[in-house]
């Protein structure tokens, strides 16, 4: 059975997610305090992969540190690859975070790592490269999607055309779809597709 623990690390609060099935292990944006992610994963556990839904530094600080630890790769959308080696587009200019070691830049629809079927939806608008990894019924929608949110576009390559589009793909998921987004308590898909007033908004602007 597939555990999920959920970390708020880092000055923007960032969630960070520990995937735990049968002891393998995905970290999903991994904002700071590597130290203390290593501290919550058992040493005899698998840890697989990192996976980044994009490429700002309160998602992806600790990544090149746990990467390094435990010799696996970093794993981000090619278009927001650019954003890991500089600061002023990944929004750290001040702190000048970047992630240059261990980085899988890819643009598939699915990966497979160890245990782990995932799905990997293309969802552009907070950045170009922008995705949500769907593993079974449980969707980590980084900063597109929050509780009775969405992201925001007026960051480097934000595009509202193009979220709201990403947001009527998502919308468009059948099942019951639990929610982890980047910030924020989690939610779950139905509920924002009924509450979410930008949701409600668009689709009721576009029947």
């Amino acid at each position: 059975m597939m555990k999920i623990e959920t970390f708020l690390l880092g000055v923007y609060q960032a969630n960070c997610f520990l995937v735990n099935n049968s002891g393998q292990y995905l970290i999903i944006d991994p904002g700071s305090k590597p130290e203390f992610l290593i501290s919550k994963i058992p040493d005899s556990s698998q840890v697989l992969a990192i996976l980044l839904t994009h490429g700002h530094f309160d998602h992806f600080a600790a990544a090149e540190v746990l990467a390094q630890h435990y010799n696996i790769d970093i794993y981000i959308h090619i278009d927001d690859e650019e954003l890991l080696g500089d600061p002023r587009k990944n929004y750290s200019d001040h702190r000048n975070v970047t992630c240059l070691k261990n980085v899988v830049a890819f643009d598939k629809p699915y990966l497979q790592i160890g245990n782990f079927k995932i799905n990997v939806f293309h969802t552009p608008g907070h950045s170009p490269g922008s995705v949500c990894y769907l593993i079974e019924n449980h969707l980590f929608s980084g900063d597109l999607l929050f509780k009775n949110s969405i992201g925001r576009t007026d960051l480097y390559m934000g595009n509202s055309r193009d979220i709201m589009d990403s947001l009527n793909f998502v919308c468009s998921l059948d099942g019951d779809i639990n929610v982890y987004p980047g910030h924020g308590p989690l939610t779950n898909l139905k509920t924002e597709k009924a509450q979410n007033p930008f949701i409600f908004s668009f689709r009721r602007n576009h029947r």
